[in-house]
């Protein structure tokens, strides 16, 4: 049931496959294919440029493509037009949104956290560096040290982890430019900015260091630089995450391969000779990034990295305030021994240098240094002056920890019940339990069962009557848990809610055992009944929660907590209508798709928020085919969406209108609406979704479930 889609972009320039090579069939998408002389295969370059990448292409095999493809110059990056991974759900929560640049370790894109509908950043590791186990294992260490750093001036780690072959780290989204775009564009800063910049790369590195972390790659590319409320610059240190995969690999790689992870213009003597490096390396590095920052040049220049990486282990450069004699001397002493050659000459602390700089800002009678080194001051003064409504859309720390409590609840409460205990020793009380008779179920939820170790066991086909009252927290909603079991043989059940006039709510199903769930259903909006006539479950054991939906639809960019005290929601998983006519759930995907024959007529409904229902024809001749698709009147603007699949992603999209006044387009037609016409063994797969309907007042950004129906049949073009 997971969500994964293509963003469709227009782009008539599709990139030109290189010469080919051989006949064969690639391994990555299993289709018949080229492939090409530089290891790229001819038909997923094809589906790229087409936006119809196959469902079944791997995540790690889109990223691949994706990372090529910027690096031929096909796609630009930050911006890229073409991106087979955007659309993807990564760990079921982060939907990848569009790329915001890349660099030596990956890319980065923005993504929408699902369930709470804030923005973050992800970095994605290339493909070499996540299949490499120790690298991993190393990257999980450190993005568990990094993501305990709250700095204000550290770019947060909020979440990190493997899912789908691609190894990734959630970030912080800032909306600044980094330090070294702002130096292109400026050249050099004036000395007293780049004071107070290097104060405050300052404090998020003695923070780190004091959690035994060196950043190893400290250069302009890595500090944001946002404003504050008062005008001034904000920076952020980026790359906490990825420290220990910079070193030992970096300059064996160099010679073989001609490119070395990171920068060599800021990089110490000793990371150049391959020896380890503790705290006094990023001091030599900030050195640099200050030098660059005061001058326009860098401290040692060359025609290639080799040239440059032998100026930093034999050459003195000359000091800032020669260069430039507008820099105050006392700055570029400062600098000019953070540069020194051995460790034991610079300073021994980044807070030794802090304290020099902030001495020489003084100095200069540079106002407002001690909020700088004032951590609570700092933080009041870290709300960057962004637009109302973008400040919103951006994920806090307090937010995803917040929702991080909520799934804790599930987590602890599965841990216990999948736990075994053994009865040995417990006795007469162990027969007791055992041999009890069990209790009548009384029709209503028991409280508290806010976890599953304390679920109300109901049983298959009885509804239960619950509340949605008390919030556990002034920052969690009430959790109601329930746990059913299905029984055997396997059958068609059926799941519905019936709703609370005045909150959304939401149904997550879990298998026993696991703690994600394999399904979320949400209506979208308060008084909307969710019912799932036909839902194909394995017998067992399964544990039902009921939570407040806060997603965030339309317009609306806050959700509140709220609480019911009066008003019973029912919830029932049962046995379901079964009729060959109807839907069959979970068939929002390709992998999934329910089947439908020639003449064949299945009645189905978007039930929820984001349903995507797919059928694929199953015809056995080469005569020409075609879809009929009728539908109902649906609110919120909203209209069915129909579009052929013949590899997973959605394309010539016809929006079906009910209104039969419609003038007909070719994106837009009036219900019934019959077309897709096809022929042959492979045919296409129809997925139907929900859109905004452009001509409604009361569109909505993201359609809401609804229990309008639509009827789909198969037929022969006439």
């Amino acid at each position: 049931m997971s969500e994964v889609k293509a963003k469709e972009r227009a782009d008539p320039a599709a990139p030109q496959p290189a010469a080919e090579r051989s006949p064969s069939t690639c391994a990555q998408c299993g289709s018949d294919a080229h492939l090409l002389e530089d290891g790229g295969c001819a038909r997923c370059r094809s589906l790229v440029a087409a936006r119809t990448l196959p469902l079944g292409i791997s995540a790690e095999h889109r990223l691949a493509i994706s990372r090529a493809e910027v690096e031929r110059g096909e796609i630009e990056a930050p911006g890229l037009r073409v991106d087979p991974l955007i659309g993807l759900v990564i760990a079921d929560r982060y939907r990848i949104v569009e790329a915001l640049g890349r660099g030596g370790m990956g890319i980065v894109y923005k993504v929408e956290h699902t369930r709470i509908g804030k923005l973050l950043a992800m970095k994605l590791l290339a493909g070499e560096l996540s299949r490499n186990q120790d690298v991993v294992r190393r990257f999980k260490t450190e993005a568990l040290t990094a993501s305990k750093l709250s700095s204000p001036n550290t770019v947060q780690v909020f979440d990190y982890g493997v899912s789908d072959g691609l190894t990734y780290l959630v970030m912080e989204l800032v909306t600044g430019d980094d330090m070294g775009r702002v130096l292109k564009h400026d050249g050099l800063l004036p000395a007293a900015r780049v004071g107070r910049i290097t104060v405050q790369i300052a404090n998020s590195l003695s923070e780190a260091h004091a959690a035994g972390i060196v950043h190893r790659d400290i250069k302009p590319e890595n500090v944001m630089l946002l404003k504050a409320r008062d005008g001034t610059d904000l920076a952020k240190v980026l790359d906490f995450g990825l420290a220990k995969l910079r070193e030992g690999s970096e300059l064996s790689e160099l010679t073989s391969q001609g490119a070395i992870v990171g920068t060599p213009y800021f990089m110490s003597p000793e990371q150049i000779r391959g020896e380890a490096v503790d705290a006094r390396s990023d001091i030599y590095s900030l050195g640099a990034l200050m030098y660059r920052a005061l001058t326009g040049s860098y401290p040692f220049n060359g025609p290639s990295p080799m040239s440059v990486f032998a100026k930093h282990l034999t050459e003195v450069p000359q000091a800032p305030h020669v260069v430039v004699p507008s820099v105050p001397a006392g700055l570029g002493e400062i600098v000019m021994r953070s540069l020194k050659k051995d460790p034991a000459e610079r300073f021994q602390r980044i807070e030794d240098l802090q304290a020099a700089v902030v001495a020489e800002l003084a100095e200069l009678g540079t106002s407002g240094i001690e909020t700088l080194l004032d951590s609570g001051a700092l933080r009041r003064l870290a709300k960057p002056s962004q637009p109302h409504e973008e400040k919103d859309a951006l994920a806090t720390r307090d937010e995803l920890e917040s929702y991080e409590r909520k799934l804790r609840r599930t987590r602890l409460g599965l841990s216990a019940l999948i736990a075994v205990i053994p009865l040995a020793g417990l006795g007469a009380g162990a027969h007791f339990l055992l041999n009890r008779e069990p209790e009548a179920f009384p029709g209503v939820e028991v409280e508290p069962n806010d976890d599953v170790e304390r679920a109300n066991v109901v049983p298959y086909g009885t509804p239960v009557q619950a509340m949605h009252g008390k919030r556990l927290s002034d920052s969690e909603a009430d959790l109601d848990f329930f746990q059913i079991t299905v029984p055997s043989p396997e059958r068609i059940s059926s799941l519905s809610l019936e709703p609370l006039p005045n909150i959304a709510l939401c149904v997550q199903l879990f298998s026993k055992g696991h703690t994600t769930p394999m399904a979320l259903y949400c209506s979208g909006r308060p008084g909307v009944p969710l019912h799932i006539p036909a839902l194909k479950l394995p017998s067992g054991d399964y544990f039902v929660a009921v939570l407040q939906d806060l997603d965030v639809y339309g317009e609306s960019k806050v959700v509140h907590l709220h609480e019911n005290v009066s008003d019973p929601y029912t919830l029932r998983l049962g046995p379901g209508e079964g009729e060959p006519s109807l839907e069959v759930e979970p068939n929002d995907e390709v992998t999934s798709a329910q089947p439908l024959s020639l003449g064949a007529s299945l009645r189905g409904t978007l039930g929820w928020a984001k349903d995507v229902d797919v059928f694929c024809p199953k015809v056995e001749s080469e005569s020409a085919y075609r879809f009929r698709i009728e539908d109902e009147p649906r609110d919120g603007g909203a209209v069915l969406s129909a579009s052929l699949s013949p590899g997973g992603n959605a394309r010539n999209t016809v929006r079906i209108h009910t209104n039969p006044a419609l003038k007909p387009t070719p994106t837009d037609a009036p219900s019934p609406f019959t077309g897709f016409s096809f022929r042959g063994f492979s045919p296409p797969c129809l997925v139907l979704s929900a859109a905004p309907d452009p001509a409604s007042p009361k569109r909505e950004i993201v359609p809401r479930g609804s229990q309008a129906h639509y009827r789909v049949t198969l037929e022969p073009v006439p």
